[in-house]
């Protein structure tokens, strides 16, 4: 999955199958220690039909992602994100 580079924090787009539909996320990691990355559910939680579609949009609110705020939360450019 791609990823991006923010001072402090690594994020990426993930998607993930959850039974019979698919949902799409963003993953936030500090850079300075080991803490596990947190999923931050994208598009409202949408559920796709295909794990495809779901990729697509973690990778489009990838692409909005303006910055990660002081608590480790993504910020994006769209509301819809």
């Amino acid at each position: 999955m791609p990823q991006r580079d923010f001072p402090g924090y690594v994020a990426w787009s993930e998607a993930r199958l959850n039974g019979d539909h698919a949902l799409a996320f963003i993953a936030v990691q500090p850079q300075a220690t080991d803490a596990e990355p947190l999923f931050h559910l994208v598009y409202g939680g949408v559920q796709f039909s295909r794990l495809s579609d779901a990729i697509q949009a973690a990778e489009d609110a990838l692409s909005r992602l303006l910055h990660i705020d002081e608590s480790g939360r993504p910020v994006f450019s769209s509301p819809d994100c």
